[in-house]
């Protein structure tokens, strides 16, 4: 048996909060555009490298800027040839590849992150009700898929997701019923004046609430 993996988040109150990222979790950020959750995950992977294992990060919007993902783990001096990268072009190219995640993922894979995790699945939605039936039932089985990846391998899975606009409400994550759902932790980031940024966790621990900016390091608590 594999022994359960836990990933530090790099915010400390939070790591004490709530564990850090844990194996077996799906783990959900979600926000605005710029608003740091690639800057976390970056972090995440850099630590879980630093743990002596490898890390799958799946590109579903291909929009990583490589220099700087070599930026946060050349700063945290992980070894950029422990993370795995593999771009997806279509919501097809999607579901293979996190179905092979079911069989595939070795001893060695300390944390798998999906960036951009429903961009593909936005863009495929035909706004037809029959037709996007399926692209929300594929949503589900992928996203139920991914949650049995962390539970099988006892690792944490990272999904980073998008916002939009719900008329009246201010905004909510794509897919918010499916992927709140499977997902055990749930963390909000938002965009506050002065360049800093605000962690809440709404799901997966007690009320918490981490100022942050990001850094050439990923991301820094502000106290």
């Amino acid at each position: 048996m594999r022994r359960m993996v836990r990933v530090p988040t790099g915010l400390p109150k939070l790591d004490m909060s709530i564990g850090g990222y844990v194996g077996g979790a799906l783990h959900f950020i979600y926000g605005e555009e710029k608003s740091g959750k690639t800057s976390l995950a970056l972090l995440a992977a850099a630590n879980a490298i630093k743990l002596g294992g490898k890390v799958v990060w799946i590109d579903c919007g291909q929009r990583i800027h490589v220099k700087r993902l070599l930026q946060v783990l050349s700063t945290n001096r992980a070894d950029a040839s422990k993370l795995i990268l593999t771009p997806v072009k279509d919501f097809d190219e999607q579901e293979t590849t996190v179905i092979s995640l079911l069989e595939s993922t070795s001893l060695s894979t300390r944390l798998i992150v999906l960036d951009d995790y429903t961009y593909l699945h936005r863009i495929a939605m035909k706004g037809e009700v029959k037709e996007d039936a399926s692209i929300f039932k594929r949503l589900t089985f992928q996203t139920a898929s991914l949650k049995e990846v962390a539970l099988t391998n006892d690792i944490p899975v990272i999904i980073v997701g998008q916002v939009h606009e719900v008329p009246g409400m201010g905004t909510k994550p794509v897919a918010s019923r499916i992927v709140g759902y499977w997902s055990d932790v749930i963390f909000r980031v938002e965009n506050i004046p002065t360049g800093i940024r605000l962690l809440k966790v709404e799901k997966g621990g007690p009320p918490f609430e981490q100022r942050f900016r990001i850094t050439d390091a990923g991301v820094e608590a502000i106290d």
